[in-house]
């Protein structure tokens, strides 16, 4: 016994009891996340559209990568695949470049394989219009700021004209690239926390695989651009805290972010406290010597008065739909509508979706006793202005489409779920096989929703079961995606599904616009009598509108309902004087009128 007990490897490293606690509670959380997914893949409603991808991914790829995450939750199997993750680990600990350029290239890979041709999310197929079409985009998104603008209009533009390269062409290469800088600042967060071996790759997996991943697959927004900020404003907050950077690089940071979108105002109190951390005790006075110093103050300070007017106008004239649309007032204002209706189960749905591992954070983090310290209040003062809007933004179009809006507070959750972890693996050594599930976890959900998107049919299909399936969504959300529902369908050349969409947006909310993409439908599918039926109904509700009664003139024609077609042809000279088509219209008219007159005699 004593020969036995003398051959047992020494633990070089305590463990700590609060570590221990956390350990559990996420191996517990990790399970649970598991079997949530599995579930809700079975379940014949939207109430976990953020755990549901399982139910609309090919089948073969989607269950293998659940089953992988899952059987790497079993203690004896994470332990045989141990050796290989700490394998990989260390060979990128031994060379930065080499970790860098391997996930780097990993991670633009993945995005240029799995591009997004559903194009559901935000405002994807506005956007992708204006650059294609050249239109300007001060007119269709006013709000944007000059940065934004360059990237995902300027750029485009300049790469069709110089090289021949179309705008979907253009974006996905453009979101390859910023994927692959998502993936080193995932390594550099890895490095800023000092880990090594299978722990760095699993943190460097949690960072590095949200939801947010999508939008580097051919989206051309600001908001995919403010996720890797905030991200690089974290890496760059600790190196500050540990003493290995300076100033200068968050001061270009949130400058740079300053120009791209307002919501980078929320990098500011995370800055402030890199200034207030840096610039105090006994070498503070050294610092503000630095040139670098005054530059590092001034470029964010610069940029924020250069860019408040058009951030503060924004503020006052187009973000009140972000937080006082009709369904606030509906609910009694901001409070009563933070939670009222299935907005919990969205709010939930959305953080699982986007940073797949975070909701297990809080369970670790209580079970740790909260892990304090000057990371911990960095990266909460980085959180803290995103969850804020989290909780108080209502999408126009909603959650399960406008889920762009929180990928940066998705961001941030997975940045303090990273962290999390680095404590918990550095106070409990015996479960560094944790590395395992983890960075499995984080990858499976990741990459399902990447196939997803890419994958045209199934996605429409998801879109049409949040529809049509409980819970019952709000009118405007309802209108808006039949309204989606019916211009993809149009760009598909369906246009019996187009003209079905069109006319459910239509019940809901009659537009002149709406109204003209139905009749158009209807018009494409060869129902004359319907379209018809419809353009009447749009030169109602718009009587100016040139375009209802071009198409009712020209369906009118089609049917041999000449004396529609004359009316028609009128109204369109009305708005537009001598206006040729309209004349020839009313020729041929004539000429048909003339000729079964003389048949008559």
């Amino acid at each position: 016994m004593t020969a036995s007990r003398s051959r047992r490897p020494a633990t070089t490293v305590p463990t700590d009891p609060s570590a221990l606690r956390a350990a559990r509670a996420l191996w517990v959380a990790l399970a649970v996340l598991a079997l949530l997914r599995a579930a809700f893949a079975f379940v014949p409603a939207m109430w976990g559209w953020g755990f549901d991808l399982l139910r609309f991914v090919a089948p073969g790829p989607g269950w293998a990568l659940w089953a992988l995450a899952a059987l790497a939750l079993a203690r004896p199997l994470a332990r045989r695949a141990l050796p290989a993750f700490e394998a990989l680990g260390a060979a990128l600990d031994r060379s930065a470049a080499l970790a860098y350029t391997v996930w780097g290239a990993g991670a633009a890979l993945l995005a240029w394989w799995l591009p997004d041709r559903l194009r559901f999310v935000g405002d994807f197929l506005l956007r992708f219009g204006t650059a294609e079409h050249a239109l300007k985009p001060a007119a269709l998104f006013p709000q944007a700021l000059p940065l934004d603008v360059f990237l995902h209009y300027g750029l485009a533009r300049w790469l069709d004209a110089a090289f021949a390269m179309d705008v979907n062409t253009s974006a996905r290469l453009l979101g390859a690239l910023e994927a692959a800088l998502l993936a080193m600042i995932a390594v550099g967060f890895a490095r800023a926390v000092a880990l090594r071996g299978a722990a760095a790759v699993a943190a460097t997996a949690v960072v590095l695989f949200g939801g947010y991943l999508g939008m580097f697959t051919g989206y051309g927004k600001a908001i995919g651009e403010v996720a890797l900020l905030t991200a690089w404003m974290a890496v760059l907050g600790l190196r500050v805290l540990r003493g290995q950077g300076g100033l200068l690089a968050p001061g270009v940071c949130v400058a740079a972010g300053l120009t791209l979108h307002r919501s980078t105002l929320g990098l500011l109190p995370a800055l402030a406290l890199c200034w207030a951390f840096a610039l105090r005790g006994a070498e503070a006075r050294a610092t503000w010597r630095r040139p670098t110093t005054w530059l590092a103050v001034a470029l964010p300070l610069v940029a924020l008065a250069v860019m408040s007017p058009h951030i503060l106008a924004t503020f006052a004239t187009m973000d009140s739909v972000h937080f006082t649309p009709p369904e606030v007032a509906r609910s009694g204002g901001i409070l009563g509508a933070m939670f009222a209706g299935a907005r919990p189960a969205d709010l939930l749905d959305i953080v699982a979706l986007l940073s797949p591992l975070a909701l297990a954070a809080p369970f670790v983090a209580l079970a740790g006793r909260g892990l304090p310290g000057r990371e911990a209040a960095l990266l909460g003062s980085l959180a803290l202005p995103w969850l804020a809007m989290l909780l108080l933004i209502h999408p126009p179009q909603g959650m399960f489409r406008d889920w762009d809006d929180f990928a940066a507070a998705a961001m941030t959750l997975s940045l303090l779920t990273a962290w999390l972890f680095a404590a918990v693996v550095r106070g409990a050594p015996g479960w560094a096989w944790l590395s395992v599930p983890v960075t499995l976890g984080a990858l499976a959900p990741s990459a399902q929703w990447l196939m997803h998107n890419a994958d045209l049919e199934r996605g429409l299909a998801r879109v049409e079961a949040y529809l049509a399936e409980p819970p019952a969504r709000q009118v405007e959300e309802r209108a808006k995606t039949w309204d989606f529902l019916g211009i993809r369908y149009a760009q598909l050349d369906r246009w019996d599904r187009s003209a079905a969409a069109m006319r459910q947006a239509a019940e809901l909310a009659p537009s002149p616009r709406v109204l003209l993409q139905w009749a158009s439908a209807e018009q494409a599918r060869g129902a004359d009598a319907e379209a018809q039926a419809v353009y009447r109904r749009l030169v109602t509700v718009a009587p100016d509108e040139g375009r209802g009664w071009y198409g009712l003139a020209f369906v009118s024609w089609r049917l041999g309902d000449w004396r529609e077609c004359r009316r028609a042809a009128y109204q369109v000279l009305r708005l537009r004087p001598g206006d040729p088509q309209a004349l020839a219209i009313i020729a041929q008219a004539d000429r048909r009128d003339s000729t079964r007159g003389g048949e008559a005699r």
